[in-house]
């Protein structure tokens, strides 16, 4: 079946060079005629998470072939194109086109490595400028991130990674506590030491259900979010939820080490 409306007129923005016309081959799957090539587009609500997501696949591209990674050593897919879909007397959607993926869950002993290595690399690319956050908002599955660039990590973890998630809760409970860590010196203990650590592009949410085996490379792949941070942030999320083996962080410190002399029993 054709491809048609907002997604059509998408792909031949973005798409002609590929190919002549676009059929439906799946959910969310795209093939393109005659070369058979497979995209991934969607068209959806709300624009900005769309949209944020666009930016951060754009961003971590970015990081990898500043990093010197290949094509097939890239950690996520291709981006051609994303944009805003308006249709009268409709809220307006964000779209976003890629490389169409088939993911295995999981990695296998060499993709972790391979992810810990190319991870390393990717942290260590020179970011666009010395602050930490991004250019638009995103999110954490629902959850809207508060990614206004401040000049030092410890302010921008302080405010816009628990501040602004205490805030727009509005639990008193919670807002007291946070008031009691600001007051008795915790994030001064836990922060101020790495106040201005060099920013990195991370993914920001690197658990099991964001990565996945390539079938077609055999490669490691992430996707979703990214902003501009610290990279040991990256492995305190890793180490939290878990799916990451052995293999995984020993790869990642022979490029970066240093992590895990700053932890307690291994993580904190």
């Amino acid at each position: 079946m054709s491809v048609e409306g907002a997604l059509k007129a998408a792909l031949e923005k973005h798409c002609s060079h590929l190919g002549s016309s676009f059929v439906h081959a799946g959910s969310s799957r795209i093939k393109v005629e005659p070369s058979g090539k497979l995209l991934f587009g969607k068209v959806a609500s709300p624009e900005a998470q769309v949209l944020g997501e666009a930016a951060s696949l754009r961003a971590l591209r970015k990081a990898c072939e500043q990093a010197g990674l290949n094509d097939e050593e890239c950690i996520v897919p291709r981006i051609y194109g994303s944009g805003t879909s308006e249709k009268e007397g409709r809220t307006s959607q964000g779209y976003l086109i890629t490389d169409y993926l088939t993911l295995a869950p999981g990695l296998d002993s060499s993709g972790q490595a391979k992810l810990g290595r190319r991870l390393a690399q990717v942290h260590s690319a020179s970011p666009p400028e010395r602050r930490y956050g991004f250019q638009v908002p995103t999110h954490c599955g629902v959850t809207e991130q508060d990614n206004t660039f401040e000049s030092d990590w410890r302010t921008f973890w302080e405010r816009r990674r628990i501040g602004s998630l205490v805030e727009r809760i509005g639990d008193k409970r919670l807002s007291a506590l946070q008031e009691e860590m600001q007051s008795s010196g915790v994030y001064d203990l836990l922060l101020n030491p790495v106040r201005d650590v060099q920013p990195s592009c991370i993914h920001g949410d690197l658990w099991s259900g964001n990565v996945g085996t390539d079938k077609a490379t055999g490669e490691p792949m992430i996707f979703d979010s990214s902003y501009y941070g610290h990279g040991e942030a990256e492995l305190g999320i890793a180490q939290m939820f878990g799916g990451f083996t052995q293999d995984f962080y020993e790869a990642y410190h022979e490029i970066v080490s240093g992590w895990a002399l700053r932890t307690c029993c291994g993580g904190r």
